[in-house]
């Protein structure tokens, strides 16, 4: 994000103070609230979307793809989409869906079970709230519901089951070593921000199993068959948007 000049840091502070209003919030109390940790991952999720819209649009041309943020308002029983990318020649709309990377999950793979390498997980299942309002026991997402799953290992790096009131960096010596030698940095805030910036996409039907997305599907950190560079996804879009327009014709 650009650093705001002063007008539009007042128009900011302008719609904050409308924002408390309209929900009977007290704006001394503001960032309390924001800070709980009840609240704070529900806010990161949502800034994950905005920030996969971004990533998306700065590597899509322009001339031939439309990116847009989906649900803003989204309906009671329909699923909560975050982004369209729509292919303009065709008019085929794609539905991509931004997941998060399972808190602390980064993994050295030395004492992992499956992946004996650098890995993280992606919370690719429904929250409790969207399998209510599904009508469903079944927290895991069709194969088909979306075209594209995007994450970024960002969310991995922080160490679960904290108490304090900043989020920390894992704490395995051994990982953060492997992270800072694949990032090619030498801090921690550093790699936060290279971590933050790896966008990696992947087609659900590469990691489906029995029609379903795995709850929690594996990334290697490095040179992973499924989980892409995002760097490489208009190919695999425009190849998405050749199928559906041949089912169509």
């Amino acid at each position: 994000m650009n650093d705001m000049n002063v007008e539009e840091l007042n128009k900011l502070v302008k719609e904050m103070v409308v924002y408390c209003k309209k929900y009977s919030i007290p704006i001394e109390h503001l960032f309390e609230i924001l800070e709980d940790q009840k609240v704070v991952p529900m806010i990161r999720g949502k800034a994950m979307e905005y920030n996969a819209l971004y990533a998306l649009a700065s590597i899509l041309s322009k001339r031939n793809w439309s990116v847009q943020k989906l649900n803003l308002n989204a309906q009671t029983g329909k699923t909560d989409e975050d982004i369209s990318v729509t292919h303009r020649r065709s008019g085929i709309s794609l539905k991509i869906e931004s997941k998060s990377g399972v808190r602390g999950s980064m993994n050295n793979g030395e004492r992992a079970r499956n992946i004996k390498e650098p890995h993280f997980k992606v919370k690719c299942h429904r929250s409790r709230s969207n399998i209510s309002l599904a009508g469903t026991s079944n927290d895991r997402y069709a194969v088909d519901t979306f075209d594209v799953i995007i994450t970024n290992p960002l969310n991995a790096l922080i160490q679960g089951n904290t108490v304090g009131e900043d989020l920390e960096i894992i704490h395995n010596d051994k990982t953060k070593r492997v992270l800072y030698e694949f990032y090619d940095v030498d801090n921690n805030k550093d790699l936060l921000l290279k971590a933050e910036n790896d966008w990696r996409f992947c087609i659900p039907s590469d990691i489906a199993e029995n029609g379903f997305i795995p709850r929690t599907p594996y990334v290697k950190l490095k040179n992973d068959p499924h989980w892409r560079p995002i760097q490489e996804i208009e190919k695999r879009l425009i190849a998405i948007v050749k199928e559906k327009h041949k089912e169509r014709s």
